[in-house]
């Protein structure tokens, strides 16, 4: 009897319980949204041809925003990106998966402030492998384009003071 008391106790607590509610959405750092000098840095190596393929096509693309003005000197910038060019392990996936390494190559945007150093944010492309260097080319522009996708989302939801935006399907 008392097994069923506690029971219906705790049928009853759970259905009274009010649901919970998700937390709500953290403001996103205002150096994001407000920042019109920017300073882009490499963290890949230099002398890997992807790396500066990635690089070259990441500049050009903030270039072409009008909203941006590219510095050279970290100093004089709102905001300093710093894109990596890396290797991860992990499953490979796509039609070579079995003719390519165990290892994805990914590319990384970090988002710092430049007076403190501090990471405001981080932004992750992953990059298809491929066995010829014409696709593995197409791979590459291809994952750039979608980081540049994903930093003017960002920087659009900062702007609007939305959450963080969700990681767009680049499919």
């Amino acid at each position: 009897m008392k097994l069923i008391a506690i029971l219906v106790l705790l049928f009853a607590i759970c259905i009274g319980a009010p649901a919970q509610a998700n937390p709500p959405n953290a403001p996103l750092p205002s150096a994001i949204a407000t920042a019109q000098k920017i300073f882009l840095g490499n963290a890949g190596v230099t002398d890997n041809s992807d790396c500066l393929r990635a690089y070259n096509g990441f500049y050009a693309g903030l270039s072409s925003d009008p909203s941006i003005q590219l510095v050279l000197d970290p100093a004089g910038a709102d905001l300093v990106l710093e894109l990596n060019y890396e290797l991860r392990p992990g499953a490979v996936s796509g039609p070579h998966a079995s003719a390519d390494t165990p290892f994805a190559r990914q590319f990384r945007l970090v988002l710092l402030d430049p007076r403190t150093h501090t990471v405001l944010w981080s932004l992750t492309e992953a990059e298809n492998n491929a066995i010829f260097q014409s696709n593995r080319n197409k791979n590459l522009d291809s994952a750039i384009v979608n980081l540049l996708a994903d930093l003017k989302a960002l920087r659009a939801s900062a702007n609007s003071n939305n959450p963080a935006p969700t990681k767009p399907n680049h499919s």
